[in-house]
């Protein structure tokens, strides 16, 4: 299922981008010359995609994803990003999970 789940990614996503496996069941998407905005709409272009996912070997089986998105500051070191985005995925399963949520 994570294979499906990447792939569909990756084909949502542009050649310019980046899909890393980040953890057991999370991926990250590192976005070039894109804002926020752009961020988001991608984010739900994705959750969007992986929603209509049909697997033909399991019966009735769906899946769901809840996205974090985060935009780097200036002057902010990767890692506080990585934490940012953490705290918005956790923000988005918290509001009732196959959500997109933005950092502060």
């Amino acid at each position: 299922m994570l294979k499906c789940v990447a792939q569909a990614v990756e084909a949502t996503i542009r050649s310019s981008d980046a899909l890393y496996r980040y953890g057991g069941e999370e991926f990250t998407v590192v976005l070039s010359g894109t804002d926020q905005a752009g961020a988001l709409l991608l984010a739900e272009r994705i959750r969007q995609n992986i929603e209509a996912l049909v697997f033909a070997s399991s019966k009735g089986l769906s899946i769901t994803m809840s996205l974090g998105v985060a935009t780097l500051n200036s002057n902010e070191e990767s890692e506080h990003l990585f934490i940012r985005a953490d705290e918005a995925l956790y923000q988005a399963k918290e509001r009732g999970r196959n959500k997109v949520a933005v950092a502060a």
